[in-house]
């Protein structure tokens, strides 16, 4: 029974967590994240490097966000548009074309929220729930990025 409850509860911060390794609230001003910018495939790495959520991510952190087509990789505390994705992620969140102007306009949150929303938004874990519990732990307090 202990051993289910403990399972139980990895797997409903794991859920939290996943949705939002990456995303913020733009309603909420102590996060401060920028809305009504204009984010394209090139400049998406650059507003991800400025985002807030980048300073709590860990340096280990190995995540892929993909983005209709195009392919982004953050890692070592940066983030880069790739051809190939890496084999060895804790993480891969996946949204739909459009998206990227979606997140500047709204902000990184709001659009993620909107994708969830509207059953859009892909995340697949590729590493133990309990070691990416434990990785990303900094990230809970984003957890409202999710929406209702």
């Amino acid at each position: 029974m202990s051993t289910k409850l403990i399972t139980i509860s990895v797997f409903v911060a794991l859920a939290l967590l996943l949705g939002i390794v990456l995303f913020m609230d733009s309603s909420n001003t102590r996060l401060g994240e920028a809305t009504g910018l204009v984010v394209s495939v090139e400049s998406f790495p650059s507003y991800l490097e400025a985002h807030p959520v980048m300073k709590l991510l860990p340096k280990s952190a190995s995540v892929e966000v993909i983005i209709g087509k195009n392919n982004y990789e953050i890692s070592n505390g940066g983030v880069k548009l790739v051809s190939k994705l890496s084999d060895k992620k804790d993480v891969s969140i996946s949204l739909p074309e459009g998206y990227i102007t979606r997140i500047g306009e709204l902000g990184l949150c709001s659009a993620i929220k909107e994708a969830n929303k509207n059953g859009e938004l892909n995340v697949e874990t590729h590493s133990s729930k309990l070691n990416l519990v434990l990785k990303y732990r900094k990230l809970f307090k984003y957890r409202d990025c999710l929406g209702e």
